[in-house]
């Protein structure tokens, strides 16, 4: 009689051949990387995308953070692209208040909205009047949100960058024009070195007033930046819980080391899951390559 062989399941602690765990960088993390209690607001743990567009190369993620998967919480931070179809590419990054239980309807309305107030973004960094009038649009946004949904208006609280980049055919450059309000970071990298996209003190740090201003409020705090990239040349906008660890000079290094050249989905996903110790919150950023 011929004899069936009993199915083995693979061992669940088994890792996908070639595809390693996420990297970890300075001292090892107490929070596992991975997913525990479903979040009782039904968000996506991860969103991640990508462009190729004329002149760039687009890569973006927003990652729940090792905190928020350990106690179930949902993803408090949001993103957002659109493209003209001809010269102009916005993309935005915002980070829902954490001591705020509803702020990630905040940051996810933000994200939705900032393109129908594109036209007032600046089309030139002195111009700080219109980037005033930007971050209103999409704080009224929030707040009609907010008497929508019948929640208090601080709830919906979150941080918020945006960036319009657009080709200047004349001088061979695409120039980035940055509006932000609260600690959302922007870095351009050029030949390997990272340099903040907003004004610093005298010292070289990030100014640090801006870490607990926030849309709706704050409006009259919108700053705005610029760069202009070149070939080879790289805009990264981010949420704190990127911008943070990049402070230490392991984490800087070793995303100008990945992000010399625009990696694969995959690859972004994996590189975005870093892990380095007391840096467990949530993680956006939005990478643009000028190709």
């Amino acid at each position: 009689m011929e004899q069936v062989q009993e199915y083995e399941a693979p061992s669940t602690a088994e890792t996908v051949p070639g595809f390693p765990q996420p990297l970890v960088i300075g001292r090892e993390p107490r929070v596992i990387s991975q997913p525990g209690p479903m979040p009782a607001v039904r968000r996506p743990d991860t969103e991640i995308d990508g462009a190729a567009l004329p002149g760039l190369e687009v890569r973006a993620a927003s990652i729940r953070g090792d905190a928020h998967r350990y106690y179930g919480t949902v993803r408090q931070d949001a993103m957002g692209l659109w493209y003209d179809g001809d010269r102009t590419l916005l993309a935005c990054v915002a980070d829902g208040l954490g001591s705020k239980e509803e702020s990630h309807v905040g940051a996810a309305t933000a994200c939705e909205v900032a393109q129908a107030y594109l036209s007032l973004l600046p089309l030139r960094p002195e111009h700080v009047t219109d980037a005033g009038n930007f971050v209103d649009g999409v704080a009224g946004e929030i707040r009609n949100q907010a008497d929508q949904l019948g929640m208090p208006l601080d709830e919906l609280s979150t941080t918020f960058l945006a960036a319009r980049v657009q080709e200047m055919p004349e001088a061979s450059v695409h120039r980035a024009v940055l509006v932000r309000v609260g600690d959302c970071m922007a870095w351009h990298l050029h030949r390997g070195v990272w340099t903040s996209c907003f004004r610093e003190d005298d010292d070289g740090t990030e100014i640090t007033s801006s870490a607990t201003r926030a849309l709706p409020h704050d409006i009259e705090h919108a700053e705005v930046g610029y760069a202009d990239l070149y070939p080879g040349d790289m805009l990264l906008l981010c949420s704190d819980g990127l911008a943070k660890p990049m402070r230490g000079p392991q984490v800087s290094s070793q995303l100008a080391s990945w992000w010399s050249r625009p990696p694969s989905l995959p690859e972004f996903f994996w590189q975005m899951s870093f892990r380095a110790k007391t840096h467990d919150d949530d993680r956006t950023a939005v990478c643009i390559w000028r190709v």
